[in-house]
């Protein structure tokens, strides 16, 4: 709902997901100058540092329907969103197995 957010975080498993199910039709918009630092309603992934070329995080507007899957370790917050309406997502964890996990790590 309105001016609802998720401050930065991260999880405790091996991978996490997030799949958008509703969001408001102004979603991203405000009447703020400039559009390119709007983050009204944006998700934001954070990793690693802000180098020459190279971005350390990246804002998305999501839309119905848009899933992303990412590592457990990375940085992630849900900006509030200004207006009329409901953004309504799911989110998940996973934990693999350790035994699977070792393999897969090189341990």
């Amino acid at each position: 709902f309105e001016n609802e957010y998720n401050p930065v975080h991260y999880h405790s498993s091996h991978i996490s997901g997030v799949g958008y199910l509703k969001v408001p039709e102004n979603l991203g918009e405000t009447s703020q100058k400039s559009k390119l630092q709007n983050p009204n309603g944006k998700l934001e992934f954070i990793h690693g540092t802000k180098m020459f070329l190279s971005e350390s995080n990246v804002k998305i507007t999501p839309k119905v329907g848009d899933f992303y899957l990412f590592p457990h370790y990375m940085m992630h917050n849900v900006y509030p969103f200004k207006g009329k309406g409901e953004r309504r997502s799911m989110s998940f964890n996973v934990s693999i197995d350790e035994n699977i996990f070792d393999v897969f790590s090189g341990k």
